[in-house]
């Protein structure tokens, strides 16, 4: 590192600087990255691009007339099983999707040990693990499958109250687990539940994608296939225990790089070739829309189209 300094100003507008990644907890991304903007830098961040709707538009509004390279992180579609995954529904393996299911959740006692506890803090999380998680979801499902329509969620609080390390009791103000079911441009159906209170037994997390004519199972690293011609037939014995192994499922060899470097690389090489990559800022304004469409469908207990938020930035993921 060829520089440091405790006055972030003074960084951001530095002339020899040309990109300003933004990593701070996510109430603190939209100034930082407005001054960058103004100062004429091409601009990265942590997902979500800002906890409120309004100022997402405007930063994406003044990164474009600016003209600078905007990105945000989604590491998921860099991973290398979600990237396999793409390779073959692009090559017609799955055939017409019929659903796109995502399971993730792992234990956080109530004594938060094993993760930052701003994460349950309104005022600087924005909100819970649908704000946290369900932005990385509905990312990864409209790059796989396709626009997301509408949602329907429902959210839970395991604990009122939490502890941090030391023992320190805190008011837990936003959700840590939620489900929420989705329905697609394209009449896929889709569910994802996310839990920091789950006792997990499989990958974290677990997608499934369903269709016509295969099936795959994946995680980060790794992806497991099924054709339609291989798929057994489910036969009930009352006399038997019914859970599936997945001995049936063919494991695909996958080449392990990390995520967060390959998408910086791709980021950093628009930039010297001149050509906008994606993930960028109009996919987070979607995304955003999506988590505020979720939020409201859990207060007011109802299916909530993606229209009723505002209209889209672009219609294709």
């Amino acid at each position: 590192m060829q520089r440091t300094s405790t006055r972030l100003e003074e960084l951001i507008d530095a002339s020899d600087v040309d990109v300003v990644d933004n990593c701070l907890v996510n109430s603190e991304h939209f100034g930082p990255l407005m001054r960058a903007i103004d100062s004429g830098k091409h601009v990265f961040t942590e997902k979500p691009l800002t906890i409120d709707l309004g100022e997402a538009e405007r930063l994406l509004a003044a990164a474009r007339k600016a003209g600078v390279q905007h990105g945000v992180i989604q590491n998921m579609r860099f991973n290398p099983g979600p990237r396999k995954a793409g390779q073959l529904i692009e090559e017609g393996f799955v055939g017409r999707i019929f659903s796109a299911d995502v399971l993730f959740g792992y234990m956080v006692p109530q004594t938060v040990v094993n993760r930052p506890t701003w994460f349950y803090k309104k005022e600087e999380a924005g909100g819970g693990i649908i704000e946290d998680m369900m932005a990385h979801f509905f990312d990864l499902l409209r790059y796989l499958v396709g626009p997301i329509d509408a949602v329907y969620a429902a959210t839970g609080i395991a604990w009122d109250t939490r502890r941090e390390p030391d023992g320190t009791p805190f008011t837990v103000e936003v959700e840590d687990l939620a489900s929420v079911s989705i329905r697609f441009g394209n009449g896929v159906i889709g569910n994802c539940f996310a839990s920091w209170v789950r006792r997990k037994h499989e990958e974290v997390p677990e997608f499934q994608i369903d269709g016509a004519d295969g099936s795959l199972l994946f995680s980060f690293n790794s992806l497991r296939t099924q054709k339609q011609a291989e798929t057994p037939l489910f036969r009930f014995d009352a006399r038997q225990v019914q859970a599936e192994s997945l001995a049936d499922w063919h494991t695909v060899d996958l080449e392990l790089r990390d995520p967060f470097g390959l998408q910086l690389e791709q980021f950093l090489g628009g930039i010297v070739r001149g050509r906008p990559t994606t993930p960028d800022w109009e996919d987070a304004v979607i995304n955003q829309r999506l988590i505020k469409a979720a939020y409201l469908s859990a207060t007011e207990r109802r299916e909530v189209r993606l229209e009723e938020i505002g209209s889209a930035v672009r219609t294709a993921a």
